[in-house]
């Protein structure tokens, strides 16, 4: 294969990384936004142990598996640019 083919395969897989990247924050400020403003409505009171146990511990989680797949993103899209500047184009 080409140099050049292989520099727009790894252009490819780089902008597709970025927009997974990209989603991934946009979900996490969504879920973040959202929790925020079912506590300032009040529609879950921090007193309530088991509503605000669940929704922490869903926040959690998204949050786990968001910050998992943000790291997991980026390092491929750094091995990705690595890859593209071995190339001769």
């Amino acid at each position: 294969m080409s140099d050049v083919k292989k520099k727009n395969k790894c252009d490819l897989n780089y902008n597709r990384y970025c927009q997974y990247f990209n989603t991934t924050i946009i979900i996490l400020v969504t879920v973040f936004i959202g929790i925020v403003l079912v506590v300032l409505t009040e529609q879950i009171k921090i007193s309530m142990n088991l509503p605000f146990v669940f929704v922490s511990s869903l926040f959690s989680t998204v949050l786990l598996f968001s910050v998992f797949f943000l790291i997991n993103f980026h390092n491929k899209m750094k091995r990705i640019m690595k890859e593209i500047d071995k190339l001769r184009v």
